[in-house]
């Protein structure tokens, strides 16, 4: 199933003329994976998913990262997809060292200002395989909210907002634009389980 997700991702990037492509990595393989948690002393267990998609690329360049627009680097909304390596840094540093969420959820994209996606990798969680929003600056919750139900569904959200243009890229810029509104309307019907949106219903509600 995330193997045909990957190839429909693939396709609506490349008819969005999106630039992201070009700045993405090779894949790396579960050993490969599982040698970098080694030498970074983690105790952490990934869902096949995870395996999945370092296997399909390996997040963006970090030579690109550091010289490149964040709008031109984002897949999604606030969402860059981080090397492996660059992914275990942000985890040792605010799961391990300072504890801004828990160590069974790890980084996958983040927005190059301080907000993340994680997944929850913790077997005996009630949310297991979940797709976790950490926004320090959010003023609608503190801490993390579910956001997406899978990785699948992450990737089925985002895969219909090309599709239907709420993702999009003008001629004059490499810089993804967003139509917040259908954006929002796309997730929420992918993510029926997250929190995020019954959160901001919370607040929105006159």
């Amino acid at each position: 199933m995330i193997a045909h997700l990957f190839k429909q991702l693939f396709l609506e990037m490349k008819a969005s003329n999106s630039p992201l492509w070009s700045y993405l990595q090779p894949g790396i393989s579960k050993e490969v994976v599982d040698n970098n948690l080694t030498k970074a002393n983690l105790d952490v267990a990934f869902p096949d998913e995870i395996y999945s998609l370092y296997e399909w690329h390996n997040g963006v360049n970090e030579n690109e990262a550091r010289e490149k627009d964040i709008g031109e680097l984002s897949l999604f909304k606030l969402g860059i997809f981080s090397s492996l390596s660059f992914a275990i840094d942000n985890y040792i540093e605010y799961a391990v060292q300072n504890s801004y969420w828990s160590k069974g959820l790890f980084p996958l994209f983040e927005s190059g200002g301080g907000d993340y996606y994680l997944i929850d990798s913790n077997k005996h969680s009630a949310t297991y395989k979940m797709i976790f929003f950490y926004s320090p600056s959010n003023s609608y919750f503190q801490g993390v909210a579910s956001i997406f139900d899978s990785l699948d569904s992450l990737l089925s959200s985002v895969i219909e907002c090309y599709r239907e243009k709420a993702y999009y890229f003008s001629p004059d810029s490499p810089d993804l634009e967003i139509k917040p509104k259908l954006e929002m309307a796309i997730w929420r019907k992918h993510n029926p389980n997250s929190e995020y949106y019954r959160i901001l219903d919370k607040y929105n509600t006159p």
